[in-house]
């Protein structure tokens, strides 16, 4: 069994996965609790954040019937950063075969950097390795060689936010087998390998960030986050429609579309009954007028995104072109909106490298969730678990009473 969680801003996903012996993933169930203990990624609720975390795996308990221990834990945040290394070492052994240890020096090597004091290294990725100026090895181990090169990617983010999460899960005695960087997990389930391999940009959309990725050589070679989202649409249409944020997320859900080009010819006639902050004046727009300060937005994110994008290569430079992700995608118009913009071609990521995965689960705001999923299966041994009884009640009323007298 493997589980997986994703921690967002406006929600908590987790997953549950059985793995058969062929390594085939039979996805058992998802859960998804209402949360809001996340600011721009970083947890400013500990105590809410455990609750919630332990309200979403009870519910996928109770879907599957399965005790959850452990989980892999997605994590992401304004505080992170990337920084791309190289290092050299030359090989110990006599014989000039390359074994794990050099190997790992010449890893520890390309991890030395210079670091603020409040930043701590996440995840480092191994993009290649180098034997004799021979580039493009994917594993040294065995091959003969005078000297070895590594080129990393060192995901780096503030301590505090990784022991927050961390206290956050601790106090419901979950135990995290990974914490990986979030866009590494999207890119696990909406990614095809020859996309990575010649360059695509991958966007997770959420609700109050969003990530840019650069993949290029089978790997991540730059990533950011940006501190806007979909909740930056909601806030919007919430101000200048003078409503609460709850009647905004509404006229939204039901009414959204990013680009007003879409809406058809009496779209300024076609009016939206909206109630005012306290819920009881209601005032008629037209749906056109929502979809202008919608696009606003959505424009206004994009040119963000592109500013970042151009940090790293230009936009063309990218055969694979730009994959979206996240729960904030499924705005209607988002894709036509970006490819006017950026003029090249974006398609939305679902989560079709999972097999067999069930209709309903094959959403982009799934990509992260199960992505974990499939990062657990390739790198994990054995997630522990039982059948839910006396046991496993015992477990969960250990965090309760703890918080009860505390």
């Amino acid at each position: 069994m493997v589980a997986s969680l994703d921690i967002g801003t406006s929600s908590i996903k987790a997953a549950l996965a059985e793995i058969t012996p062929g390594r085939d993933i039979n996805i058992l169930g998802i859960s998804q609790v209402a949360f809001s203990g996340l600011k721009k990624g970083n947890i400013v609720d500990i105590e809410g954040t455990a609750r919630a975390i332990d309200r979403c795996l009870n519910e996928l308990e109770r879907l599957t019937g399965v005790q959850i221990y452990n989980a892999l834990v997605g994590f992401s945040g304004v505080s992170i950063n990337t920084v791309n290394n190289h290092a050299v070492v030359s090989v110990g052994n006599p014989s000039y075969e390359i074994t794990r240890d050099d190997k790992e020096r010449v890893l520890q090597s390309a991890c030395n950097v210079s670091l603020p004091p409040d930043k701590t290294i996440l995840q480092m990725i191994e993009r290649q390795y180098i034997v004799d100026g021979y580039d493009g090895v994917k594993d040294p181990v065995g091959m003969v060689g005078s000297r070895l090169e590594s080129e990393v990617s060192i995901i780096t983010a503030a301590g505090a936010a990784i022991q927050n999460m961390q206290r956050s899960t601790t106090r419901i005695n979950l135990q995290v087998d990974y914490l990986i960087y979030n866009p590494l997990l999207v890119s696990e389930s909406v990614l095809l390998p020859a996309e990575k391999e010649m360059g695509v940009v991958l966007i997770d959309f959420g609700a109050g960030i969003t990530e840019v990725t650069l993949f290029e050589g089978g790997s991540m070679l730059h990533s950011s986050v940006l501190p806007v989202g979909d909740e930056y649409i909601t806030r919007d249409l919430a101000i200048v429609l003078k409503t609460s944020i709850e009647e905004a997320a509404r006229i939204k859900q039901q009414y959204g579309i990013a680009s007003p080009e879409l809406l058809g010819q009496d779209s300024q006639d076609s009016m939206v009954a909206i109630k005012n902050v306290q819920g009881k004046e209601i005032k008629q727009v037209s749906q056109q007028v929502i979809a202008d300060i919608i696009n606003a937005r959505v424009v206004e994110i994009i040119a963000m995104i592109l500013a970042e994008m151009k940090r790293y290569i230009p936009l063309e430079g990218i055969p694979g072109g730009i994959v979206l992700a996240g729960g904030g995608v499924e705005l209607p118009g988002l894709i036509n909106v970006m490819e006017e913009y950026l003029n090249t071609s974006v398609r939305m990521g679902l989560p079709e490298n999972l097999r067999g995965l069930p209709t309903e689960f094959n959403r982009p705001q799934n990509a992260a969730v199960l992505g974990g999923i499939i990062y657990a299966a390739q790198n994990t041994r054995t997630v522990y678990y039982e059948e839910k009884g006396f046991t496993g009640i015992f477990h969960k009323m250990n965090y309760w009473l703890r918080d009860l007298f505390s």
